[in-house]
């Protein structure tokens, strides 16, 4: 199916993704049915084989985390944002799924009294009864190590866990246009699977530590069970611990709290860091090794020449530069662009180059002597084998080459290299 692009600006969400197979192992079966004249013949036997879909399951690669909110470690007003994890595989939540299509993931936000992070072998951490019924899905390591959440009592496990209901409803897929997001350069669809925790992280009269967790809920329908007697372990696929204070952390905070007047400016009682150019003076070191000092203007200091200063005793257009080079490399669309204009450059030059060839053939074999454009001109091609050859031979150069602006005939005139196409089909 075609998908439609999304314009600049713009965002649709989707409620979800979900794949043809779920992971795990699936087994096929092939038949082959044998009949002549309408009658069934004895057929091979089936073929069987095993095909495995595969999909992370006990732990989360860093890479498969496009982003998150709060940022790791950030320290900040969150209190009144939903937390949220932002997944680079559009179809993730639902590549595993409970018996009822509810996704497989959920994100929960934990205070430190509130529950703790374990680490173990993966039969420890969740239980034999759980292990066996993962074990029943698709075969898994037991003595895996993995990290398990534990609540410290019933009633708090409950109060994080979000309903069944809710686990649907708290994950989304949103498909973006690339060019609008930071991840341009490593996103190639602009496809993301969201999933939200269902609380707020509040904070208090000090700051609070959170700990945001993606939890794995596979085989894990009884932890909705009204009849649970004892707190479940869940597994973490990924988590990161994040502050809420009182004020900061958010990108709206630092952006209207930005202080133009200090870039650049020195604490209190020291002397300016920049000279009267708005260069900074940095250590360097030459290519014989001994020590220099080179100037440096900071992208943010307003008090920059046009254009910028050039040469060894000033690292600013080299810094620029660099600069522009590394976000260039990083820019998987525009790395794909450059890569596809170089090879556009060359099929072009091949062209080129092989008309010139052909050129060439031609030109020496007009130039090879007057018998064959005498026979040409004079003698019928049946009695002149050679003339003929030669005709067909120019005739064909002609046919094949990109740049006839070059030559419009042959030296030996219209009889020996006609303009008329190619005959479709006919043989290189």
């Amino acid at each position: 199916m075609t998908e439609t692009p999304v314009a600049p600006g713009s965002i649709r969400l989707h409620d979800t993704v979900t794949p043809s197979l779920t992971a795990g192992i699936y087994r096929f079966t092939s038949r082959l049915e044998v009949t002549e004249r309408g009658a069934a013949k004895a057929a091979p036997p089936a073929h069987v084989t095993h095909v495995q879909v595969g999909a992370p399951r006990l732990a989360l690669d860093a890479s498969e985390v496009a982003g998150q909110h709060p940022p790791r470690d950030a320290v900040g007003a969150f209190g009144d944002r939903l937390p949220h994890v932002v997944l680079g595989r559009r179809a993730l939540p639902w590549e595993r799924r409970l018996g009822d299509g509810t996704p497989w993931l959920a994100l929960l936000v934990v205070r430190a009294d509130e529950a703790s992070l374990t680490t173990g072998m993966l039969r420890s951490v969740v239980g034999e009864a759980v292990f066996t019924r993962l074990n029943g899905i698709e075969p898994v390591d037991g003595n895996r190590t993995v990290v398990g959440l534990r609540a410290k009592d019933l009633a708090t496990f409950r109060a994080l866990l979000p309903s069944r209901t809710d686990v649907r409803l708290l994950t989304h897929v949103r498909q973006v246009n690339v060019a609008d997001t930071a991840l341009a350069g490593s996103d190639d669809d602009g496809w993301f699977a969201v999933v939200t925790a269902n609380r707020l992280p509040l904070g208090g009269a000090t700051p609070t530590p959170y700990t945001a967790c993606l939890v794995s809920l596979e085989a894990r329908d009884e932890v909705w069970a009204a009849d649970l007697a004892s707190v479940p372990t869940l597994l973490v696929l990924a988590s990161w611990p994040f502050v809420t204070g009182s004020a900061g952390g958010t990108f709206e905070h630092v952006a209207a709290h930005l202080d133009l007047d200090a870039f650049g400016a020195p604490p209190d009682g020291q002397p300016p860091l920049v000279d009267a150019a708005g260069a900074l003076a940095l250590t360097a070191t030459r290519r014989d090794g001994t020590p220099a000092t080179t100037g440096y203007r900071p992208p943010l200091l307003g008090a920059v020449p046009d254009p910028l200063p050039a040469g060894p005793g000033d690292a600013t257009g080299d810094a620029a530069f660099e600069l522009g080079r590394l976000l260039a490399a990083a820019d998987g669309r525009f790395i794909r662009e450059v890569v596809a204009w170089h090879r556009a450059a060359d099929d072009a030059a091949r062209a080129g180059s092989a008309a010139s060839l052909r050129e060439d053939s031609v030109r020496s074999y007009a130039a090879s002597g007057s018998l064959p454009h005498r026979a040409v001109a004079t003698a019928d091609a049946a009695d002149q084998p050679l003339a003929a050859l030669g005709e067909t031979f120019a005739r064909r150069l002609l046919s094949r080459t990109v740049r006839a602006d070059l030559w419009q005939t042959h030296p030996g005139g219209a009889r020996v290299v006609g303009r008329e196409p190619r005959p479709e089909g006919e043989p290189s």
